[in-house]
């Protein structure tokens, strides 16, 4: 068996995710993540693989194939938070056919992790809904991220979980939680609730999802970044997925 490779930066293993995709290696693919791993998405279909094997096996081409895939290309990544072993990286990619000709472009906000010493993809955030050039306002979406926080700042936990929708996914260093509930959102997901909100803003923007990027600061004034995946659903804009950056 080869030696799995290192991923010295977080950038390393989002390049060889389109370079193992697009060679349809399934063993490569699987093992630019970090494990467990989930692709959360704005749809509401999202996957979970608890180890590389389990992705490797559940890898498939076949229905990109039959659109005319030969390859995909992932957009230049922009960091959009980053720690010593955990960054939020904003990405996407384009597909192509044998013609050379692009068939379809999605934006996605990639959880990247270290572990024992390298980087993987622990968990990707899809809005999948994206059209180049499309004008969209994000408005709604993001202010469901904001009476998160001022519901979660003021103690309210009630009306902080309302917007979830279930499973909600959690993302960590080695570690993806999801939460069947709001009780178990409650009792697990933020210890430590915000004093002052800084900035919420749209990274990723797609018809049915998007994903907000949010700082703040915790009573004792720690400092906190995230990111949150936000879907469309019938009842409104919905949160679905959650990376947490903390004090270091």
């Amino acid at each position: 068996m080869s030696t799995p490779k290192t991923f010295d930066e977080p950038e390393d293993p989002y390049f060889e995710f389109f370079r193992a995709d697009s060679a349809k290696d399934a063993h490569a693919w699987a093992a630019v993540m970090s494990y467990p791993h989930t692709r959360v998405s704005a749809t509401g279909n999202s996957p979970y693989y608890e180890t590389p094997e389990d992705y490797a096996a559940r890898a498939s081409w076949t229905a990109r194939e039959a659109t005319g895939w030969v390859r995909s290309v992932g957009v230049d990544p922009v960091r959009i938070h980053e720690s010593a072993d955990k960054v939020h990286l904003a990405g996407g990619w384009t597909r192509y056919n044998a013609a050379d000709e692009p068939i379809l472009r999605n934006r996605v906000t990639y959880i990247v992790t270290r572990l024992e010493g390298s980087w993987g993809i622990q968990a990707r955030f899809g809005t999948d809904s994206f059209t180049e050039g499309e004008v969209l306002d994000s408005s709604a979406p993001l202010a469901v991220v904001a009476a998160h926080l001022e519901d979660w700042a003021a103690g309210d936990l009630d009306a902080a979980t309302d917007p979830f929708v279930y499973p909600f996914t959690d993302v960590g260093v080695g570690r993806v939680d999801r939460y069947g509930n709001a009780s178990e959102v409650a009792d697990k997901l933020h210890a430590e609730p915000p004093g002052s909100v800084d900035d919420i803003r749209p990274v990723r923007e797609g018809r049915d999802g998007i994903v907000a990027a949010a700082t703040w600061r915790s009573v004792q004034g720690a400092p906190f970044r995230a990111v949150f995946l936000v879907a469309r659903r019938e009842a409104g804009w919905r949160m679905a997925g959650a990376s947490i950056i903390g004090p270091t």
